[in-house]
């Protein structure tokens, strides 16, 4: 295969001042920032993951390996707070959230 080179040295692309450009890892810092300190509610994290209610409580809010993990009165390191009386609202630190569904995806949905 041969190779073309293409001198563009001279081209200048001027942006909107509402724009800028960043590296990738910063763009992914900034990510992953915007979700430190936010809560999600369970509606959030059901628009987030794309799947059902019954799906989400079934599969991983009622099994009792991943309550010991993520229930904030069960762990201190969870990122959950489970309702106390049927009705009651479920919250979830997002960014910990984020970060569990990502690295346990394949064991959720094996």
């Amino acid at each position: 295969m041969k190779e073309i080179k293409v001198d563009i040295s001279d081209i200048s692309i001027k942006l909107p001042d509402t724009y800028c450009i960043v590296s990738q890892s910063e763009y992914d810092e900034l990510v992953n920032q915007c979700s430190i300190g936010r809560y999600l509610s369970l509606s959030d994290v059901l628009e987030m993951l794309s799947v059902s209610r019954p799906w989400l409580l079934e599969n991983v809010l009622y099994k009792s390996a991943i309550r010991k993990e993520i229930d904030i009165d069960q762990n201190p390191e969870g990122f959950v707070k489970y309702p106390h009386n049927q009705g009651g609202r479920y919250f979830f630190l997002a960014s910990k959230t984020k970060d569990y569904f990502e690295k346990h995806f394949k064991d959720i949905l094996s």
